[in-house]
């Protein structure tokens, strides 16, 4: 463990005996990293389509105003082509009608 913190390290030697579910390593020090991994995708089925996405939460605010302080904006992006071309098809079709 990097910060030597023994409850930490407890912690981490806990979670590590549960073992390998679904397939997936859970072991970061064996696990190879990819830049992608720093955002998780979002799945969301909506019949028989599987919607990937995903989000960003932007936040404003500034010591001197409480007002800006509590607003968030969260916003939602097509994290595949196939979410992206599905929602362009079904805004396409609903400005139409």
């Amino acid at each position: 463990m990097a910060t030597g913190d023994p409850e930490l390290a407890a912690l981490h030697q806990e979670l590590s005996s549960y073992g390998d579910q679904d397939g997936l390593v859970h072991d970061a020090d064996t696990a190879e990293s990819d830049p992608a991994d720093v955002a998780l995708p979002i799945r969301l089925r909506h019949g028989r389509t599987e919607l990937s996405f995903f989000n960003t939460i932007t936040t404003f605010g500034a010591a001197f105003d409480l007002t800006l302080d509590e607003i968030a904006v969260e916003a939602y992006f097509p994290a595949d082509d196939a979410t992206a071309e599905y929602l362009r098809a079904g805004c396409a079709v609903e400005s139409v009608e």
